[in-house]
């Protein structure tokens, strides 16, 4: 270990104790304007980006410790109507934050887990010659102030922006599909699945995998999974392995998407989309059983999606 890593451990360490001393003051705080941030988080770049952009919401994080060990500084995130800022306090205190800008209209896909208190939020989207990605693990007592300033990045990344008072809609195929569906799920359906004036085209609904261990037992390989087609998106609600109580949202604006394939892994198959926008490129994966992956192959290609069938692939 550099001396320089030993250093950091050590400061980790004593932040480490100063947030077990904060009780029970770890909760997400709205905050009305850039110059009331947290020192941590404000920097002379900080104010030359907030004084360019008309900035409706800010939320600021205190410091956490997540999974029961890692540390986390102080954050924060900034929305416009349109574009998200998140900053991220460095673990020394002469240097500046860490800034990283979300456009909504380059969002190639936003992946949000919410199991009982853990939150992490992933967005990849066009960066200034690759994609950038964003990795933000919060308490998910922020969820509330959270969800619409994300869902009004998630409109902006819209193919078509659906017209003013436009209600979520179902298909006749998908509402029946909807009423088969675990109770969880048709809620979730409603909760997550549908954002404001989207219309639900189509559904593919994957129950557990399991896989028999030691005898009579066996193990859980995959969750249960649902994945919606809807006007502009491509959107996926799991569960995780893990933990049953809670969510892992998936949101994929089909503007990006270029092609899906499925191949082979294992018991399961691997669900690639493929996402592609100005000439920048990421891969979205999920873990299908055989009979969901050329279900949603068929449903896919029947909504004028590209599909590439490769040797060994399922539909190949």
């Amino acid at each position: 270990m550099t001396k320089a890593e030993s250093d950091a451990e050590k400061r980790v360490a004593e932040l480490k104790k100063e947030v077990l001393q904060r009780g029970f003051n770890r909760y997400p705080s709205i905050v009305q304007s850039v110059q009331n941030l947290p020192v941590e988080l404000y920097s002379p770049c900080v104010a030359r980006l907030a004084s360019g952009e008309s900035i409706q919401t800010i939320i600021a994080f205190p410091p956490q410790i997540q999974r029961g060990h890692h540390y986390i500084p102080k954050q924060a995130l900034l929305f416009t109507s349109t574009d998200m800022v998140h900053l991220l306090a460095s673990i020394w205190p002469s240097q500046e934050p860490q800034v990283t800008i979300v456009r909504g209209c380059g969002l190639l896909y936003m992946r949000i887990m919410l199991l009982l208190l853990y939150g992490n939020l992933e967005i990849v989207a066009l960066g200034s010659a690759s994609p950038s990605h964003l990795g933000m693990e919060f308490n998910t007592m922020a969820w509330t102030p959270l969800s619409e300033p994300l869902i009004q990045i998630l409109q902006a990344a819209r193919a078509m922006p659906s017209a003013p008072g436009r209600e979520t809609q179902c298909s006749p195929t998908a509402r029946k599909a909807i009423e088969k569906l675990p109770l969880k799920f048709s809620n979730g359906v409603k909760i997550f699945g549908l954002l404001p004036g989207e219309q639900l085209e189509d559904l593919v609904f994957q129950p557990a995998a399991w896989k028999p261990c030691l005898f009579l037992l066996r193990r859980q390989i995959s969750a249960n999974t649902l994945l919606l087609l809807t006007t502009n998106y491509v959107t996926v609600i799991q569960e995780e392995l893990e933990v049953g109580q809670g969510w892992i949202l998936s949101y994929i604006p089909r503007e990006g998407i270029a092609g899906m394939q499925s191949l082979p892994c294992g018991q399961l198959n691997e669900l690639t989309v493929q996402l592609n926008r100005l000439g920048q490129s990421a891969d979205f994966k999920i873990l299908l059983k055989g009979g969901s992956a050329e279900a949603w192959r068929s449903l896919w290609i029947q909504h004028g999606g590209r599909w590439q069938d490769l040797p060994g692939s399922q539909g190949g």
